[in-house]
């Protein structure tokens, strides 16, 4: 059973759980052709695959999917999935922004939230990620956010984060843009 996960954010940007309410919205970014060409699969996905995916997301709890919101509108989507809870470790991605916000940074502070939320709320140890190696944006995203390229093969790049207390109070010590600290 999916556990309960209140919001939380910044003064920027907040993040919450997907709801049913979302799907349409959601789908309708993730099946754009600037934002599908990044993922895995990037075909098109129908409505209702979209919603047989989320009967099945609605019940694990190793899968979490947050809406950002920034000024009390949706402006894009961040995961956390493949929680392993005994190695305390997980994948972060399927980020995708609204095309009204492009370009606005709320990607990146959404990264910077969830990574914060990893540590402090799930109290993992260890983020990775994949992510195609000409997707220069989504790297400087994650780079900024502590992400360091551990391995690369057939057009990915796998990257990893340590949550550490010792390497995230480094990290974050560096940090200006996030104001709830």
């Amino acid at each position: 059973m999916k556990r309960s996960i209140q919001p939380f954010g910044n003064a920027d940007v907040r993040l919450r759980l997907i709801t049913e309410a979302d799907l349409d919205m959601t789908l309708g970014w993730r099946n754009r052709d600037d934002v599908r060409i990044w993922f895995k699969n990037s075909e098109v996905i129908s409505a209702e695959q979209h919603r047989t995916w989320y009967a099945r997301y609605s019940i694990r709890d190793d899968d979490f999917v947050f809406v950002v919101e920034a000024h009390g509108r949706p402006v894009g989507q961040a995961s956390i999935y493949g929680i392993d809870w005994a190695e305390n470790s997980a994948e972060l991605g399927r980020f995708v922004v609204a095309p009204e916000a492009r370009g606005q940074g709320y990607i990146g502070l959404a990264c910077e939230e969830l990574v914060r939320f990893c540590r402090e709320a799930l109290n993992l140890q260890c983020l990775f990620l994949e992510v195609k190696e000409n997707n220069c944006r989504a790297i400087k995203i994650y780079a900024r956010n502590g992400f360091r390229e551990e391995a690369k093969a057939e057009g990915m790049i796998r990257m990893v984060r340590s949550l550490n207390q010792d390497l995230a109070g480094t990290i974050y010590a560096s940090d200006a843009s996030v104001t709830d600290r």
